[in-house]
């Protein structure tokens, strides 16, 4: 993981984060003996040192009821790291370790080592890499701390203090970065921090705890019990009486359920829609982006407090300079124009005009830049910005990431300090708080039943991109097509005579946050571009043709979970979706382009032969596939005339230089046999193959032109007589073990409705549920639209 952090005076720190009416200096010199005993601060453990500032603190330091207490870090670590933890809490806590999710300000720990400090700018001789790696062994627990907190509190920012030996840091994290205080002295920071109230402490005025206790509490606990009016999501035909009235389906309440365990907090959200302001109570996320910056997409079945009704809610941190409109604004308006197969919208809005500044303090700092009015001219000339990395889990290539869901500043390229450092040369990211809610609480699209189902919803996916394309009220490509936005949704449908209901799976196309007018040729911005990085794994080879996205979800897909004579699916989807070549190749798909340029069909490479799921599905993909494969042809002879002949091979010129001699070769003269060989007439070329499209390639290509063949052939097959019921690989066994969530004891189908953190780490095998992107300037052979966590996806464990 990286971040982009921000240097300030302490001065300026002050003025600008702690300020404070109240004047407490003489405080401060009373109480400063209190820190006798960390005088040999450096030589000391981290637990040692934790010990004693806790003592030093709770002895009176603080008279505003602030307690300083040791925390269990294990809830936040991997299981590998052992981190001395402790955190400040309003009042005395009520038991012992009090709740992580209480804590106002953590402090974290770590010993004293030369060049440890990860904001040291002071050049060391690390010929062994031992330096960097004590600082990274500094900042990856303090980064899994904040990521966990901005997870569960619900926070606009978050200070924290970071005790190396005898030194510490106060930094201030947001969702662009972190800013951090030049050392001063400890006490005087403390004071400040205790006088600060929640707003000023970081924590988000729109979200309202829910405590035990609490008539929202009950509230969630009662919605969360089973009923017997729940309907199974199972496909099949339903009486008339089993669909009258509102459907509640038994996956969606126990989704709701299993957000709400005793170790996460509750709380009461607001969401403000032209000027009228909803409530939404909801527990754990469902899905949530790792990382400290960037969007930190949040996704939560919530319980609307006015209808009663389970909805999807979704809290991301977009980013501020998109000219594209919200996402809320393009689903009321695909929504007004009747496109079917998409999200409901129910309300959104900003959140309390919350903002990022980490951004504001690096514009000051740069000449370039306007400085806002808001802020205190004396930072410019004494900050300091860079670009610091340590390691949760990166996880995904980022353009935020949301997590979540994302290109992170560090990774774009700037000049480097003497130390290696990449330094910031263009603007970080401002992002703004954002919340969505839509009526469908769907499930991920791996949770097909067999190789007909997914088809089937995939081609809801292209029916509803076809109807938002042609629409003359929306008119909307959708430019992040993923298996992560293709979702399934069950619903009760009857036939034209409103008889004979019945539950179908459909598809449902979400995420539409980066749609773009199809008769909209403006080029975006250069920060627009970087935020629109696309979905690595389902880009197009050359162009940007969603189609063929559509395409390359489907074989995902297929060869992930259906029968096939593949002999290893992990390693044909690493190959065929993940492999790129760089950087002098950067982004040159693998199998993919050889599947789109090259090879005659779907092959398994090693050895070459077809690749099969012996299902009708071989014929979706095999005819589709030809018509990309014309489409390549013909656009590669296209180009080829578009460009006209070569120019003619020019001889160089003759010399007039005459000091220059001639040189002279020596004869070599043969005989016998060698001289035979030599007289012989040397092999014929090659025949020059003609690859030019052939009409019936020209009229291939122009199938996949629109939707309309795609959507007439995938109907047709699925009509076919040959599909079976159970052409879905087992899933792999599920060995019951003791989880951080408290899944012990439970069954593989109980655990796949467990909520999943969804980290940065990349996986061998990325599933599209975690998109994943790439930061560099796109290969010819890819497109350009963006990665971003998925709007609705109803996470489960794998």
């Amino acid at each position: 993981m990286s971040c982009s952090v921000l240097e300030l005076p302490n001065e300026d720190f002050h003025r600008a984060f702690l300020a404070s009416t109240e004047h407490f200096p003489w405080k401060q010199r009373a109480h400063e003996q209190s820190f006798t005993n960390l005088q040999d601060a450096d030589e000391l453990s981290e637990q040692d040192i934790s010990e004693r500032l806790i003592q030093a603190i709770n002895s009176g330091c603080l008279d505003s009821g602030s307690q300083l207490s040791p925390q269990d870090s294990r809830v936040f670590s991997n299981g590998s790291e052992n981190v001395t933890h402790a955190a400040f809490f309003r009042s005395e806590p009520t038991s012992f370790p009090p709740s992580w999710y209480d804590e106002t300000v953590p402090v974290v720990f770590a010993r004293h080592f030369t060049g440890g400090d990860p904001f040291d700018d002071a050049e060391y001789e690390d010929e062994y890499g031992v330096i960097q790696e004590e600082k990274d062994n500094v900042m990856r627990p303090a980064m899994r701390i904040v990521e966990h907190l901005f997870a569960a509190q619900h926070r606009v920012f978050l200070f924290m203090i970071l005790v190396i030996g005898r030194r510490f840091r106060l930094l201030r994290w947001d969702r662009a970065g972190i800013i951090v205080e030049t050392p001063s002295e400890l006490c005087d920071c403390l004071w400040r921090l205790s006088l600060l109230d929640d707003a000023a402490l970081g924590f988000d005025p729109s979200a309202t705890r829910v405590l035990p206790g609490d008539v929202d509490y009950l509230r969630m606990d009662l919605a969360a019990m089973k009923s017997a009016h729940d309907v199974d999501h199972t496909e099949r035909p339903l009486d008339m009486g089993d669909a009258e009235g509102s459907v509640v389906f038994e996956y969606t309440r126990t989704l709701f359920r299993s957000t709400l365990p005793p170790h996460w907090p509750r709380y009461r959200l607001e969401v403000t829609d032209n000027g009228t302001t909803h409530h939404f109570l909801v527990g754990k996320p469902v899905f949530r982006a790792g990382g400290t910056a960037g969007r930190g997409t949040r996704g939560y079945v919530a319980l609307d407090c006015q209808t009663r009704q389970f909805v999807w809610l979704k809290d991301v941190w977009r980013a501020a300079y998109m000219v594209a409109s919200r996402e809320g604004d393009v689903l009321r308006k695909l929504n007004e124009a009747g496109v079917e197969q998409v999200p409901t919208l129910v309300c959104h809005g900003d959140v309390c005009d919350q903002a990022t500044v980490t951004t504001e303090w690096w514009e000051r700092k740069n000449a370039s830049s306007i400085p806002s009015p808001s802020l205190q001219p004396a930072a410019a000339e004494n900050s300091s910005s860079r670009s610091l990395s340590g390691s949760t889990s990166s996880g995904k290539r980022k353009r935020e990431d949301d997590t979540g869901n994302n290109i992170t500043p560090s990774r774009r390229r700037g000049r480097r300090n003497r130390k290696g450092a990449l330094l910031s040369n263009s603007p970080l990211r401002q992002h703004k708080h954002y919340r969505v809610v839509v009526e469908q609480v769907a499930l991920p699209l791996k949770h097909f039943r067999n190789g007909r189902q997914l088809a089937s919803i995939v081609l809801d996916g292209i029916r509803a991109h076809h109807q938002a394309a042609t629409n003359p009220k929306t008119r909307l490509l959708h430019r992040d097509i993923s298996g992560g936005n293709i979702l399934i949704y069950p619903k009760v449908k009857r036939d034209s005579n409103g008889t004979n209901p019945a539950i179908v799976w459909t598809g449902l196309l979400v995420d539409w946050e980066l749609s773009k007018p199809i008769d909209d040729d403006q080029a975006p911005s250069k920060a627009s571009q970087a935020e629109h990085m696309g979905t690595y794994q389902f880009m197009s080879v050359k162009v940007s043709d969603e189609l063929e996205s559509f395409f390359h979800v489907l074989l995902y897909y297929c060869v992930r979970y259906l029968r096939s004579n593949c002999g290893c699916p992990t390693s044909y989807i690493e190959n065929y979706f993940e492999s790129y070549d760089g950087p002098g190749q950067f982004h040159t798909c693998g199998w993919k382009s050889l599947a789109m340029q090259e090879d005659d069909f779907l092959s398994n490479q090693f050895p070459p032969s077809p690749l099969l799921f012996y299902s009708p599905m071989d014929e979706i993909l095999d005819t589709i596939l030809r018509c990309f494969q014309s489409l390549y042809k013909v656009r590669k002879d296209d180009a080829r005339k578009a460009r006209g002949p070569p120019p003619p091979k020019l001889l160089p010129p003759e010399s007039s230089d005459k000091r220059l001699a001639p040189i002279h070769i020596p004869v070599i003269r043969y005989h016998g046999d060698d001289a035979k060989r030599m007289q012989a007439k040397p092999p014929a070329p090659p025949p020059v193959v003609d690859d030019s499209p052939t009409p019936e390639d020209r009229e291939r290509a122009m199938n996949v032109h629109d939707h309309q063949f795609m959507i007439e052939h995938i109907t047709k097959t699925l009509s076919s007589s040959e599909w079976s019921d159970d052409d879905r690989e087992p899933p792999p066994a599920v060995k019951t073990q003791t989880s951080a969530s408290g899944s012990h004891g439970q069954s593989a189908s109980d655990q796949a409705l467990q909520p999943t953190h969804v980290s940065n780490k990349r996986r061998r095998i990325a599933g599209p549920e975690r998109n994943v992107s790439l930061p560099a300037r796109l290969h010819a052979s890819t497109r350009r639209t963006r990665v971003k966590p998925c709007t609705l996806p109803v996470k489960a464990a794998s």
